[in-house]
């Protein structure tokens, strides 16, 4: 297992400490991972940092959660997935369920490779972060929306009924919809819209990027809006988490590099009422629109 911040700047190993100074790597080749954390905290603090590091290498390479491999295609030499179970956390992972999985990956860890462990909470200074996903004209709706159904943190999940009602109203507008996520960590929400759960990453970072707002509670795909450019309305509690900030300051400035607008809900923490989501989604989708027309086209026409 790994623990949380083992590479903080006094313990990191000895080719690492000078980076922020001129950059002295002691081998031609950077082994990175296995990322075991949060998909937030790979997308904010972690993709961006390698990205970065990668570029005083001749070879890097990555190993990551099986299905990642598209966030680090336009740097890395190679790309190891992995299949390591447990409860993740930050950039930790606890009571990992297949130890022989991860026995395996440190295993492929070439004795002349720079080692790099997942590191915790990263500056964007520190970091190369990158655009996801292109603008396709035949994805784009006008919402998706992540219904988020995971077992861990319960408490963060919005009711099936809520989003029942959600869709009525977007429905009832005229609004194009689609949902993203995976199937097993979100809700078995019905529905008419474009069910794109489970798609590869790679096509879901074009669906992100082609649609006008993404909605819901904070979570990875959440980030990941932000890394799509793509305006989002996300909830929130007002709680501070890792180094005492809260939801608001990293969806708001501290995770977005791209100044992505958001509309961030924390007045009743995870569980907002549909009103007060629908109107804010409202409110994005008119600047969206006007930006888009000038003279005023409505959503869904």
């Amino acid at each position: 297992m790994f623990k949380r911040d083992i590479l903080s700047w006094w313990w990191r190993p000895a080719f690492l400490r000078p980076y922020l100074k001129p950059f002295r790597k002691s081998r031609e080749t950077l082994f990175a991972g296995p990322w075991v954390g949060e998909f937030g905290w790979e997308l904010l603090c972690w993709q961006g940092f390698v990205r970065k590091l990668s570029r005083q290498y001749r070879r890097t390479v990555i190993c990551c959660p099986q299905g990642r491999e598209a966030l680090y295609a336009d740097f890395a030499a190679q790309i190891i997935p992995h299949h390591i179970r447990g409860t993740s956390e930050c950039n930790e992972v606890r009571d990992v369920k297949n130890p022989e999985e991860m026995a395996r990956v440190l295993a492929l860890i070439p004795r002349e490779a720079d080692y790099l462990r997942p590191l915790g909470y990263q500056p964007l200074d520190r970091q190369e972060i990158i655009r996801f996903g292109q603008r396709r004209p035949e994805l784009g709706v006008d919402v998706l929306f992540h219904p988020r159904g995971r077992g861990f943190g319960t408490d963060r999940n919005w009711s099936e009924a809520k989003w029942l009602s959600l869709l009525e109203r977007m429905r009832a507008a005229g609004l194009r919809v689609g949902c993203i996520g995976v199937k097993a960590a979100t809700l078995p929400i019905p529905g008419d819209f474009e069910d794109w759960r489970d798609k590869p990453l790679a096509e879901t970072l074009d669906i992100i990027a082609s649609a006008r707002v993404v909605v819901g509670p904070s979570s990875g795909p959440m980030h990941l809006a932000s890394l799509c450019g793509t305006p989002h309305v996300v909830w929130a509690d007002k709680a501070r988490y890792a180094r005492g900030h809260t939801s608001r300051a990293k969806y708001e400035t501290l995770w977005n590099p791209l100044h992505t607008q958001v509309t961030m809900l924390d007045d009743e923490g995870f569980d907002p009422s549909v009103a007060k989501v629908w109107n804010a989604l409202q409110g994005v989708l008119d600047e969206v629109l006007k930006g888009e027309n000038p003279a005023g086209e409505v959503a869904g026409g």
